[in-house]
Parts: C-alpha cells; structure tokens; sequence
C-alpha cells in the first residue's frame, strides 16, 4: 500500500454544463504552479445534459436552455481528464440524476454523488447532499416523475427530510461536506461587508435570518465536517465556523434523540471558551465565468488511499438501516421519533459491509456506466426535444441495491401527460407552498464585471487592516493572489467576536487552510477560457 500522500483537490462553484471550460482552467493551473491535480469537486448546477429530451426538464427559462459541453464526456468524444465529483443544484435535467439516486456514473469518470451520499476517495471522507431547501416540499416523498410540469421540474430538486435525516445518522468524522445552497446562519462567520458589496440584495435575508438552509445549518453543527463547499449564489465567500463541545453530536446514542437547530441567524463563535473547539472552513464558489472567483484549489496533506472513488462503509449501512422509509408519493413514510431519533451503524455491522465490499472490487465502486438514453448527435437534425414519458431503471443502481441486498425501490407510476402552453416565459410558474427567495436567476448580474477594480480594492484595504491586527509574521497573508482562501472573511467577521477574542486561535486555523489553497487570479482575464 502506497504511503502517505497529498491530495490536491479543485473545488469549483455552479458548473452549469461548462466542463471544457473547467478542464482547461484546471490544466493551466497544472501548467501554471506545476503541481498536478487529483480530483475535481463541483458544488450543484452540473447540468448533465445528454441530448434536447433532457433540456426539456431542465428547470430555467428556454432562453437559457443549451445542451453545452457535458454530452461530449457522455457519448465518448471526449474523455473527462480528472476524476469528477458533483451534487446537484436548482438546474439540473433531474430525469437523468432520478436514475442514479443513491449515487452513480453520469459518465466515464464523473460521479454523481447521489440526493444524499458519503464516499471515499484519496483517503478522504466526502459527504454530500443535493438541490436546495423549500419548506413546502420537504416533508414530502420523492413524488417527481415525468413528464413534469413547470411545477413538479422544480420541486424534483428540492431537498427532502428523509435525505437530510440519513445524512444525520453518520457519527465518524467527515473531511468534506458539499451542498448547493448555503446552510443557514453561514454569513454571519465571515466578512459580511465584503458579501453586501458583491450581492447587496443579500442583506435584508442575511439580517432575517432567512437566506440558507435550515437542514443545512443543522447538519453543519452535527456533523462539523472540516471542509464544507457550496456555490448558488454566485458569488465567492469564505467563513470559519467554530464548535464548541456542548454543540457536537448532541443525542448521538443509538435510539437518541437531537436537538433541532433554534430558529434565526447562527450568532458568530465565541472563541477562548473552555475545552478546544473544533472549526469548518466554509468556502462558497462562484459560477464558470471570466473574472470570476469560480475555481479553488485546496490541499490535504499526509492523507492514505487509493485514487478512486470508494464505498463508505458506515453510510451503507445506514442506507440499509432506513431503506423502508423511501416514499415516492406525496406522503412521506414517518420518520422514527419524527425525525429526531439517531441510530448508529454498530461496529458489527461496519465489518460485516467491510467483508462484503472486499467481494466487491475491494471497496471501490465498480466502473460500470452505461448510458441509459441517445447522446446528443451534432451532425444530425437538431429538433426540438420531448418531454420524456417514463424514466428507465439504471443498471447501475439495480446492481448497487442488489449488492446491499435491497429491493429497487424508486420505480414511479406514470401519470397523465400535460401538454406545456405555447409560451411558458409568458405565464406565471406555481413554485408550489412556499416561494423560495434563494431561487437564483441565471442571468443574476453577470455584467458587473467592471466593479472588479473597486472589489479588489476593498479586498486589499481589509487584509491590510487584517494583517495588523493578527500581525506581520502570519502567513496568510503572504500570498498576493485574491482567489486564496479569503482570509479577511474570517477575522474580519462583522460584528463577531472573532478577530478579537482570540486572534491565535483564529490565525492559526486560518493558516492551517490559506497556505495550501491556491486558485486562478481574479485579474486573469482569461479565465474559465484558457486555451
């Protein structure tokens, strides 16, 4: 077995179908510092679109619909260069991601971590949930089927309890979280000022209390993972969150129950208090675009196992654990202690899976992708696509629920079609129970490009104000580049506590991530079009 190693790892923001794009930009940076990459991590809006039937349930306006480049790596003309991790955002062709559930190969060497997952990859522990939060539908079943309407389209995407309440059964440790949307309260540990100057309208939900997921925020502060990614709000924030011991894993006996996260804003952490504290650094990602803050790369070192993606022993486990519970109709399955009971995957069971997965490919997931549905073809007709009717069982997921000797549990009865209206741009779309304010527009000010001069600026004027107050010899602030892990958000924390009450505490969990992240300079015109 191969020693100890680094794992470099490129975490980028909403990919919106653009992973030419990202390859290149990820081959200059390799060029670049001379360092190669091992792993590509994308935060939601995949958009793994395989021909015009697939647009047709890709949930924004048809005026933003385009096939782009994901169809290449599915079909074959081109190969993905580096292992490819995602979730799923508010834009994705969700009949396609329904045939992968729990998880699977969109195609070669990309990996859809599944509605909710944890893998392995590198010797690292990935967890992950996929979509964003809408109150109206989380307590409902997976009831999505096509064809959707302009409503359903949506809600397919929207994050379910079940989901969340798997995810809150993992008790060992987790290197990396992924969500979309931003879990609730995440503003409020880091540099606000900086937020409110890039996404002003920002302000009055951060204030509220009310922007980010409130299943997001809890899993945060039960799972305290020590990396968590996002993206959906176009925009790249860092932030450090600190635990306290009276916070970690609160009711984490079999049979226990969990103390749901109180309502409002998460006040900033309070350093300095008895016993250590246990920190996440939080970093937010923007979208494939020139000049913008959409690419990082983040380093683990002394880290051991294999470059592949592997099966998580103790989320196996918990998937056979709460297997019943899956509802595809409207009408949630009752979740133990309505939700608030925590089981726990036993040591026996952990080795029982252990044993079993060495029967299978030694743990890691098998290379098995098959495509499910016609790739696009450029050189034939392009007309407009369909609305598909039924979605197909994946071989990858029956073989997956055969392995853990469980039942294929995701088939949905077809319902009537609807033929859409002539012109849905023009009639107002049912989001269904409550609207979502964190239903980001894909045309949400990308012309403001010319106010990266006066951003950099105020970047800069902060760091200087940063680097006096934590002094001279920190390291953070010895890299010149603006994509580095965004150090003044952290110990300039409005109105926290942060960067004053204990100013080596947070330098040196700052220094522990800045030093080994680095990323394309956001003066570099050339950015996401690298040749």
């Amino acid at each position: 077995m191969a020693g100890k190693r680094l794992l470099r790892v490129a975490v980028e923001g909403c990919c919106h179908g653009e992973l030419d794009k990202i390859y290149d930009t990820m081959r200059h940076l390799e060029t670049q510092s001379g360092k190669a990459i091992d792993l590509l991590i994308c935060c939601g809006d995949f958009q793994a679109v395989r021909n015009m039937d697939d647009l047709e349930c890709l949930a924004c306006p048809p005026k933003y619909r385009a096939l782009n480049t994901f169809w290449k790596y599915y079909t074959g003309r081109a190969t993905a260069p580096y292992p490819t991790l995602f979730i799923g955002g508010n834009h994705e062709a969700m009949n396609y991601l329904w045939e992968l559930y729990y998880g699977g190969w969109v195609a070669p060497n990309i990996y859809y971590l599944g509605h909710a997952g944890v893998i392995k990859f590198g010797g690292i522990r990935i967890g992950g949930m996929s979509g964003i939060f809408n109150g109206g539908h989380y307590k409902q079943g997976h009831w999505e089927k096509p064809p959707y309407d302009n409503s359903s389209m949506r809600s397919a995407y929207h994050v379910r309890e079940l989901d969340v309440y798997r995810l809150l059964q993992i008790h060992r440790p987790l290197d990396v979280f992924l969500s979309h949307d931003w879990p609730r309260g995440i503003a409020h540990h880091g540099n606000k000022a900086q937020l409110f100057r890039a996404k002003p309208f920002l302000r009055q939900e951060i204030e509220e209390g009310s922007l980010g997921s409130p299943p997001g925020e809890q899993i945060l502060h039960e799972l305290q993972p020590s990396h968590w990614f996002s993206a959906h709000l176009h925009v790249k924030y860092a932030a450090l969150v600190a635990h306290s011991h009276q916070q970690h894993r609160q009711g984490q006996g079999r049979g226990q129950k969990r103390k749901s996260p109180s309502r409002g804003p998460s006040p900033p952490p309070v350093l300095g208090q008895t016993g250590r504290n246990k920190f996440t650094k939080f970093l937010a990602l923007d979208k494939c675009l020139p000049r913008r803050g959409f690419l990082q790369v983040v380093e683990f070192p002394e880290v051991e196992g294999p470059l592949e993606f592997g099966y998580d022993e103790e989320w196996l486990g918990v998937l056979q654990a709460t297997h019943h519970l899956m509802s595809t109709n409207r009408q949630q399955t009752p979740l133990p202690g309505m939700g608030c009971t925590r089981i726990a995957v036993s040591d026996a069971q952990l080795q029982q899976l252990k044993k079993k997965l060495q029967q299978h490919n030694n743990g890691a997931i098998p290379l098995n992708f098959v495509p499910t549905a016609p790739g696009h073809d450029p050189s034939a007709p392009s007309p407009k696509g369909r609305m598909p009717r039924q979605l197909p069982r994946n071989p990858q997921t029956e073989k997956f629920l055969e392995m853990l000797g469980l039942a294929y549990n995701l088939d949905q009865q077809s319902r009537q079609y609807v033929p859409p209206k002539p012109d849905p741009q023009e009639l107002p779309i049912d989001e269904t129970a409550a609207a979502n304010p964190e239903e980001i527009k894909l045309d949400d000010g990308d012309n403001d490009d010319d106010k990266g001069d006066e951003a950099a600026e105020a970047f800069g004027k902060a760091a200087e104000a940063a680097k006096q107050d934590l002094g001279d010899d920190n390291s953070l602030f010895k890299s010149n580049s603006l994509h580095n892990f965004d150090s003044g958000a952290a110990v300039q924390a409005e109105g926290g506590q942060m960067a004053t009450q204990n100013k080596t505490v947070v330098a040196a969990a700052l220094a522990a991530i800045v030093p080994n992240a680095s990323a394309v300079d956001e003066q570099n015109t050339d950015e996401g079009h690298v040749q």
